[in-house]
């Protein structure tokens, strides 16, 4: 499993505290995961862009400054489909690298 990057944010994994919220985080991410999923199933591009939206935003705040690139990249190429238009394999690249980048950091159980 990948470890949050220590010199990425302000959150120390040493400190109880913030190890609780980087926990808390990686313990999210199989659901985030299991709804990137479920938007490409269903074609929901709208959704897609909701929840690479929101991964852009939280990851790099507990450490994660990848996750927040690879879903950064993910959300600027849906802004760029025309919605009406829009068409899964044209983002099929960046969903998977955000997918893998997110699974490198899930502890099998």
């Amino acid at each position: 499993m990948n470890e949050p990057d220590p010199n990425a944010f302000s959150l120390d994994i040493n400190d109880p505290e913030d190890a609780e919220l980087i926990e808390y985080f990686l313990g999210e991410l199989p659901e985030r995961v299991s709804a990137i999923n479920s938007a490409v199933t269903d074609e929901d591009i709208k959704e897609l862009g909701r929840i690479a939206h929101q991964l852009k935003g939280a990851a790099p705040g507990f450490g994660f400054p990848a996750i927040g690139s690879a879903a950064a990249q993910l959300e600027g190429s849906i802004k760029e489909l025309d919605e009406s238009f829009a068409d899964m394999k044209a983002v099929q690249a960046e969903v998977e690298s955000l997918l893998s980048l997110c699974q490198s950091y899930i502890t099998p159980k």
